[in-house]
């Protein structure tokens, strides 16, 4: 059977050196799901931690900060002063915490549905007529000869006037990735932070332009509502399909 690798050759294109650390996030596992499944307090607690000037404090009665103990406790963040919390750890864990968490979260959920074969934070290096290029793919996976190229974007789940150009970029790119590396014949999925869905307003569609055109490109499309891990498992298994 042929191998991401072999699949990738066919379209002129391998995959590079770097490459997630799977061990690493299986050993962070839980700590991932934690803030999947507090995904918007967490977002809260990292607004203050990666841009205090917009954010300056974040107050003890605040619901985020039942996150923010929780991650003190486990070594990743520090409270030096009233109010004030900081980073305690290296580059690598200021990745994942900014946002490289949900790319191990999709990992985990893409290896729980079951593949053959699949890496994260991947490197994919390619040369078109004669331009040499290099693309991070979030995360690459392979059911028999099929390839799978998802996308994973942390970001505010409310609505603000940048989302929709941003999720259209993200759209875009996704596309790209099966239009390059798999001559549009593979399977592909955005996964993101933001809330899509209007519960308020009769469940209405935030972006119906945005879903019409991943309607368009082939991308499914998974927000905050199905970042409950069952969901997720259940969108990426319908993905397939």
């Amino acid at each position: 059977m042929a191998t991401i690798n072999d699949l990738l050759l066919a379209r002129n294109a391998r995959k590079g050196h770097k490459t997630g650390d799977k061990a690493g996030a299986h050993s962070r596992i839980q700590l991932t799901r934690y803030i999947a499944r507090n995904c918007k307090l967490y977002d809260a607690l990292t607004a203050h931690l990666f841009h205090p000037d917009h954010h300056p404090v974040l107050v003890d009665t605040h619901p985020a900060i039942e996150v923010a103990r929780h991650l003190e406790r486990l070594g990743w963040v520090k409270n030096p002063a009233p109010h004030t919390w900081l980073l305690a750890c290296d580059d690598e864990c200021r990745v994942y915490l900014a946002g490289g968490w949900l790319e191990e979260y999709s990992f985990l959920a893409h290896e729980a549905a079951g593949v053959d074969e699949i890496y994260f934070g991947q490197e994919i290096v390619w040369s078109v007529n004669g331009i040499d290029g290099k693309n991070e793919i979030d995360v690459i996976a392979r059911r028999g000869d099929l390839l799978s190229f998802t996308s994973c974007k942390a970001i505010r789940p409310d609505k603000s006037a940048n989302h929709t150009s941003e999720l259209r970029d993200f759209l875009t790119e996704t596309s790209y990735w099966n239009s390059h590396f798999a001559n549009g014949s593979g399977r592909t999925l955005l996964i993101t932070t933001a809330d899509m869905v209007d519960e308020e307003q009769g469940f209405r569609q935030r972006y119906p332009q945005l879903l019409a055109r991943a309607s368009i490109l082939h991308v499914d499309v998974s927000g905050y509502e199905e970042l409950e891990w069952n969901r997720l498992l259940e969108t990426i298994e319908n993905h397939w399909d």
